[in-house]
């Protein structure tokens, strides 16, 4: 019987045959050993993209912890694979608890998605911050969730520089979604009516795919810039209501919870297909939907049918966590030149030393150093 691993290291294998960034760069920190005598802890949703990622940062020297951001979105092949490659990996349902044990390593560099990692470190082991000498955000949920603390360390935000959003955020999330959707669900985009919720550059992603796609789009923005450039960039920008009444597919794309709530669905079209892109599970009211249902049924894997008392039918696809991270779908491309601009910001603050407290933007030539690499890759 082949172990776990096989299936996820020739995914990566794959991937980069045809991207080669990740191998270009592990070239490069096998070289240098930038983390060499470094404990790096880094949390992540644990699927083939940050499988190829450690790969090459292991190269780099260090020791390295890993915690599971979110079991719907951990790949059990992927975790076998980076324990066989060395590194510690800690998962489990309770999402404290593996983040808890990450940080037992004391790491003196931190990569987070969400805040999550950090924020426990903040509010259960502030003893260690003292050994961090810095760290890195990856969303926008955890930079919303990061300026609410006063942190006692450097935090550099990759979620706000240029690649991220225009690259990864746009084209990877908005190419990967909708396969996504089709693959639960066996519907056809062309022709639907789809109502985004949220018009960042995810949620501006997510539209122009779904435009593309044949679907009719509405957007649901509360920023009022926001809305007016949905609205000019020809989306409907109705009341939520009223948009909700409408729309037979509604995708969440804002990076906070509670974006859509469980009163406001009742307003939702029966029948609507409900989808989530931002990091969290939290962003739809999943959890209260359930406990209100006077029906469920299980249509398949990651598709459940829920009917609200004197309302609608409403289906929840990946349990309302972000469905083309639980997919893994879509091309590998944009996040993995996230992913380069991740571990290059990484190696900068280990030859910067330690970062003044607080949060700062990731710095230009990161990015542009991310950007030639990728070019790079793509001719081959």
């Amino acid at each position: 019987m082949e172990p776990r691993s096989t299936r996820a290291a020739a995914e990566v294998a794959r991937m980069n045959t045809f991207f080669p960034l990740m191998p270009l760069l592990g070239t490069r920190w096998a070289k240098q050993r930038p983390f060499q005598g470094m404990r790096v802890a880094i949390n992540a949703h644990l699927t083939t993209l940050t499988a190829a990622l450690m790969r090459e940062l292991t190269l780099g020297g260090g020791e390295w912890v890993v915690s599971a951001a979110n079991a719907a979105t951990t790949d059990l092949d992927v975790v076998a694979l980076l324990r066989e490659e060395g590194v510690e990996v800690h998962t489990g349902g309770d999402m404290v608890n593996p983040h808890l044990a990450a940080l037992e390593s004391r790491p003196h560099l931190i990569a987070d998605v969400g805040f999550e990692l950090l924020d426990t470190l903040v509010r259960r082991r502030p003893d260690l911050a003292e050994g961090l000498i810095g760290a890195v955000e990856i969303t926008r949920t955890g930079i919303n969730r990061l300026r609410d603390v006063d942190v006692p360390f450097g935090v550099v935000n990759i979620n706000d520089g240029k690649l991220k959003g225009h690259v990864e955020n746009r084209h990877g999330v908005g190419a990967g979604l909708w396969p996504s959707v089709t693959q639960v669900t066996g519907l056809q985009v062309s022709g639907r009516r789809v109502l985004v919720i949220g018009y960042g550059p995810v949620g501006q992603g997510i539209a122009a795919y779904a435009k593309a796609l044949g679907a009719v789009v509405a957007v649901i923005e509360r920023d009022p810039v926001q809305s007016l450039i949905a609205h000019y960039d020809g989306y409907s920008t109705a009341p939520i209501e009223e948009a909700l009444s409408r729309a037979e597919i509604i995708v969440t794309a804002t990076g906070v919870p509670n974006a859509l709530t469980l009163d406001q669905l009742r307003f939702a079209k029966n029948g609507a297909v409900l989808v989530n892109a931002g990091h969290g599970g939290d962003e739809i009211a999943v959890k209260a939907l359930r406990e209100h249902a006077e029906s469920a049924d299980e249509l398949g894997p990651r598709c459940v049918r829920l009917k609200l008392p004197k309302g609608p039918w409403l289906t929840v696809l990946g349990g309302g966590h972000p469905l083309n991270i639980v997919m893994n779908a879509g091309s590998p491309e944009p996040v993995l030149l996230h992913f380069a601009v991740l571990g290059l910001t990484m190696e900068w603050i280990v030859r910067q030393g330690r970062l003044s407290p607080g949060e700062m933007t990731v710095p230009g030539p990161i990015e542009a150093e991310a950007a030639r690499l990728a070019l790079q890759a793509l001719k081959g």
